[in-house]
This record gives structure tokens, sequence and C-alpha cells, in this order.
């Protein structure tokens, strides 16, 4: 089991950051390090938890970004960067080589946000849009400041960077910059362009904090209605066949957080690591609570059951754990240090009272257990393996569930590393399509403090699979806009129920290639989905790797 939190008393300046970004859009192959394992790359996928100490390289072929919030970074293909520090109040990357262009959309009085290159440090002075690209011998720095202010720190001072001017910085001679009047585009320019539309022109906005991570997909995917119960309520147009919360994706060990939810859809990043989800009317809708200006991440917001004293995992065979979703009302109690503030702001906003059980031991009950179909269960290796969810369930009956244990909080055991494949610098890089691949970047950029474990990467979104190869989808079934007698005696103030956003088309950005001589962006196939169980294989600590029985593996639980 996983030691628990110390006293509640701690002192919030040791807390983990309570934000933590996402890879928010991609097109070819993206790979990851983390700081603990440097030369150990993997490639990932939308979706993906990204946070200091994390070091991404970017094939020729590809793009990626990644939302932190209160801002995006963009990185154009070969290139790359190190997240050196990313919290409530920092930015710190490190580009070692490439080109990145930083949406820097808040900066609050006391919050940092700097650029370090191979030869010199970048202070971002002002919300903006900067770009700064190293050339492939990294002897060149080149700073565009095209909205907010900079100052490059140099040996005798600093100089600085108005909006409207490019900097240039060669490493011969770093103490001189060149600075000169405007600056040019290409298509990497019109691509962050049209991503700014998009984020700038989300619906959401009108409901929750633009610092919730993924929230601004949510427009484009789902619609928002009000309750009195709940506040603002969140609810997807179309779903999976037999979908429920975290049940279409896989486990990521995210070390120190733990095991850590990676979603399918492309909308599945805030539902799953903000807020509670509640069943109203029989549709899932999302509550991302009252407003709240940085609101704070976790892992998963799930309750856990199963393991090895569950007298139905030894009839399966193996240990079987299941978790649902965490309902309005109900307290999350992370496992690792989290101080009065960190526990208030994980769970005050959705309407936890503030003197409930904190993590003294597991809860008896889970609401959302009685809602059909919520509770989703997998034997122990699925977990371990990062395998996909869905395709792996165990169906419960309601006798066996009666009896299931539940879990002060997600299992501590965690998957084994996955094989190594080292690759000579300037080698072209491997197929997306390759089971198991992991390279060495062709520079590993300069550790730094922080860092986590990263595990299996996600599988690109593909909808649901109907049994036969192909993969499906279908609209919920509407239910009244008034919410059923589900109230939990919780009533919300009118000043967090607010009208519902006027509709706006999506806006998507344009097809635009890549600065030449790159190739244009590649879309990630769809296959990766289906090959990377093969990639994953099961861990020999924690939940036991031996098979489930057959029988009992498939489709959605009934």
């Amino acid at each position: 089991m996983i030691a628990l939190c110390a006293a509640v008393t701690a002192s919030a300046d040791d807390d983990l950051p309570t934000r933590v970004g996402r890879m928010s859009e991609l097109a070819g192959a993206v790979y990851l390090a983390p700081q603990d394992r440097a030369s150990d790359w993997a490639a990932i996928g939308q979706n993906y938890p990204i946070t200091g100490g994390d070091n991404l390289w970017i094939a020729p072929e590809g793009r990626a970004e990644i939302d932190f919030g209160s801002g995006q970074l963009r990185l154009a293909g070969d290139t790359n960067v190190q997240v050196s520090a990313l919290d409530e109040h920092r930015l710190a990357l490190f580009v070692a080589s490439g080109r990145v262009i930083l949406r820097l959309r808040t900066l609050d009085p006391g919050d940092s946000a700097t650029i370090d290159t191979p030869h010199v440090q970048i202070q971002l002075d002002r919300p903006g849009a900067y770009r700064v690209d190293v050339t492939p011998d990294r002897q060149r720095t080149i700073l565009m400041v095209r909205d907010g202010e900079a100052d490059i720190r140099l040996s005798g001072g600093t100089q600085q960077v108005l909006p409207g001017q490019t900097a240039s910085i060669g490493a011969s001679d770093a103490a001189n910059v060149a600075i000169r009047n405007g600056f040019g585009t290409d298509g990497f320019d019109a691509w962050s362009s049209a991503r700014d539309r998009t984020y700038d022109a989300s619906p959401s906005a009108a409901y929750v904090s633009r610092e919730m991570i993924g929230a601004s997909d949510l427009g484009y995917y789902g619609t928002w209605e009000s309750y009195p119960t709940y506040g603002n309520v969140w609810f997807p147009t179309t779903v999976a066949v037999g979908w429920a919360p975290y049940r279409f994706g896989r486990w990521v060990w995210c070390g120190p957080w733990g095991w850590t939810w990676v979603d399918d859809a492309p909308w599945g990043y805030a539902p799953f690591h903000y807020g509670r989800w509640v069943s109203v009317s029989g549709r899932w809708g999302w509550c991302p609570g009252g407003f709240v200006h940085h609101p704070a991440w976790a892992p998963a917001l799930v309750g856990w059951f199963g393991g090895r004293g569950w007298a139905f995992s030894a009839s399966v065979g193996a240990p079987v754990l299941g978790w649902v979703p965490l309902s309005w009302g109900e307290a999350f109690s992370p496992h690792w240090h989290c101080s009065v503030d960190c526990w208030r702001r994980l769970n005050q906003p959705y309407a936890v009272a503030t003197t409930a059980e904190r993590r003294d031991h597991a809860p008896v009950h889970f609401a959302n257990g009685n809602v059909p179909g919520a509770i989703t269960a997998v034997p122990g290796h699925v977990l371990s393996g990062g395998k996909p969810v869905a395709a792996n369930l165990v169906r419960v009956s309601q006798a066996n569930l009666a009896d299931a244990p539940v879990l002060a909080g997600a299992p501590a055991a965690r998957a084994n590393p996955l094989p190594v494949v080292h690759r000579p610098p300037g080698a072209p890089a491997p197929s997306a399509n390759e089971p198991g691949v992991r390279i060495a970047a062709p520079f590993a950029a300069t550790p730094s403090r922080g860092g986590r474990t990263v595990t299996v990467p996600p599988a690109v979104y593909g909808g649901v699979t109907d049994g036969q190869g192909a993969y499906t989808g279908v609209a919920p079934t509407p239910g009244p806009k008034q919410p059923a007698n589900v109230g939990h005696g919780y009533a919300l103030p009118s000043t967090m129920l607010l009208p519902p956003a006027p509709s706006a088309p999506p806006v998507f950005p344009a097809s635009v290639p890549v600065v030449a001589p790159l190739a244009p962006p590649v879309a990630p196939p769809q296959g990766a989905a289906s090959a990377t169980p093969a990639r994953n294989a099961p861990s020999t600590k924690g939940p036991a790797a031996s098979a489930a029985n057959p029988a009992l593996v498939g489709g959605p639980v009934k």
C-alpha cells in the first residue's frame, strides 16, 4: 500500500507543484526523456503530462504544442528542449537546438519566465509572443519579440529587446548583441498564430479560468449547462460506445505524483485532472466547480478498490483493481505531502466540506458507485503495464462489487522501464510505428532540479473498438436540462451560475507547411494504439502479472 501524507500542518512551501503541462497538439513523432533517465526516450502522444525536468525532442517532420495554463510553448521539427522548471510561479526552458515560440498570456507579480540557450539567458518581462531559434550548429541564438519585452543577460549587464525587434547573439562573442527592427515569418509562425486564434475563440473561458489546462478544448467538443447544485456542468457531445469517465485511456507513472490518467479523447485533459464527474438524468457531466484563477492539478480524481485482498481477484487468478470517478462533494486525498492549503485547493471548489475526513483511512463508499456502468476494473498488470484500459476490461458482477475492499489510494506498484534503443547523433529518427522505440536525442539538455519518471506513452485517440476491429462513436442520449433529484446537500451561490456562452464555430488551425527544408507535418498514425500494448511487459512488482481469466476480460462493464 502506498505511503500516506504526513501531518496536515506541513508547510505549503514543500507541496508538489499543482501545475502540470499537457501535450496539447502534435504532428509527427515527439519523444520524451525523464530527468532521472536522461538517455531513455519514449514516443508520447496527446494529453501526456509535461512537468519540470522533462526533456523533449521533436523529429524533423514533426511539431508540438505544450499548454501550461498561463501560455503555450510551440516546438518546430528537429528541436530539443528541456522544461527546466514548471510550477505555479516559474517557467524555465533550455532550448538546446531548434526553434520554439512561447506565447506567454499571463505573468503575475512574483512570477518568472526564462529561456536559456547554450550560451545566453533570456528573461521575459511581460506577457507576449517570443520566438527563439538556436542554429543547428548551436553557435547562434536569435530572439524575436513579436509582442512583449525581454532582457538578454550578458556578462557585463543586460540588453533590452522591445516589441518588433530581433536580437542575434553569437557563441563566439556572447557579450555582443546585434539588434535590428523587424523580423520575417514562416510556416511555423503561421501555425502558431492559428493556434493562438483557437485559444482566443474558445467558449470555455466564460465558465472556467483560462489557466485551467486543457479547458479551452471543451467548447469545441461539448455543451455547457447550469444547475443549482453543481453550478456549470459540461457534457461531451460525442463519446464512444460504453464510455465512462476514466475508461478510454491508460495509466502512466508520473513520479512523485504516482499513477496518472492519460485519456484518449482529444478533449481529455481538464475533465480528468480537475473537478468532479456526476450523472445527471442518465448523462455523464463534468463539474469544474467554483471559479478559481489558478486551479490545482491532480493526477486522477478517482476512488480505488480491489487488489489482492478481494475474493474476486482470487477467483480470476490475478489481482483486479477498479476505480470510479469521484463525485460532487467527495474529497480527493493525495498520498504525497499536501499541506492544508494544498488539500483545500484540491477539494474546496467542489463543495467538499473543510471538516471532511482527510486521509486517515479509506472512505467506505463512493457516490458514483451506484451509477450503472461507472466502475471500471482491469487485471493489475494492465495498470502496471500501461496498457489500454478499454480493451482489457474485467466484467464484475454487482455481487462481487458488494464485497470489494475500498482502498485509501492508488496502488504503489509501477511498471518496469521499457527497452532502450540508443541512436547515434545525426542518425535518422526511427519510425513512430516501431514497437518499443526509445531513442537517444541528438543533444541532451543540461539537467536541472525537478523531474519525474515516465513509463508508457499514450495511444492516439481512435474511439473505441466495436469488437470487430472497427472504431466508432455515438452521441449520448440527451436528457432534460433540469437535473433529477440528485442533490448532495451543497447549494452553490448564484454567483457560480454563469449564463451559457454564445455558441461559436470551432476555429481550427489552417494546414500550413513547416519551414523548408523540413517535410510537411505528418499526423500521428492511428495504428500506434494497437502497437503500444506489445511494448509493455507486465510488471514483476505490485499487482501480480499473471493473466486474468480470458472469460472475464472483454467489453464494457455491465
